[in-house]
């Protein structure tokens, strides 16, 4: 298994229009962003190889959850060789969704979009705007205790509510003390 880790870090872009693109997903459906127009969109780029991909989806759910209809979160599968990490088939996609719990859509990269998002590490997330302009990108895993994209999120889906993102830190701080905890542990118990 293939762990790769990066710092996040996000660029507000604002200028720059998303590269619109036709896929087909796991589930035969077609999902293009020129359709998506009027909603907000996460992109973001996954290998089924790479454990801080299912880090993300962790996160990408919990913010699901709590912006509903107002945003579209997209996992888009390497299926080539371009980052030398081996592609992933349709059927790794499937069990990488079970084994996350994700409900949105996955799709496998089968027309070279990671090429026009010029993706060079994964994952990497996109947030495109409701008008199909990408307003910030992260290179890496965002961690569960960096309220990052939601503070993002707020900026662009602006009907969501304090109260919600309060909820929302507070769950996510709570994970992170229940991670941190948990390696305590686990670091407690190697040395015994």
């Amino acid at each position: 298994m293939l762990l790769i880790s990066l710092h996040s870090f996000s660029k507000g872009y604002a200028q720059d229009a998303a590269p619109e693109f036709t896929l087909i997903d796991i589930d035969g459906e077609e999902f293009s962003t020129a359709d998506s127009k009027g909603t907000t969109v996460i992109l973001t780029f996954v290998a089924t190889r790479v454990i801080t991909c299912k880090m993300q989806v962790f996160v990408l759910k919990n913010l699901s959850r709590y912006f509903g209809d107002d945003i579209i979160i997209v996992l888009i599968g390497i299926s080539n060789d371009i980052l030398w990490i081996g592609g992933d088939t349709d059927e790794q996609l499937r069990q990488f969704r079970e084994d996350c719990g994700f409900g949105g859509i996955v799709a496998r990269d089968t027309g070279g979009v990671a090429e026009y998002y010029n993706v060079t590490f994964i994952p990497t997330t996109f947030i495109i705007d409701q008008e199909g302009y990408i307003r910030n990108k992260h290179v890496g895993a965002i961690q569960a205790d960096e309220p990052v994209l939601l503070q993002e999120l707020q900026v662009i889906v602006p009907e969501f509510s304090s109260t919600a993102i309060l909820l929302f830190a507070t769950i996510l701080g709570t994970l992170a003390t229940a991670v941190r905890a948990r390696r305590f542990c686990q670091q407690k118990d190697d040395r015994i």
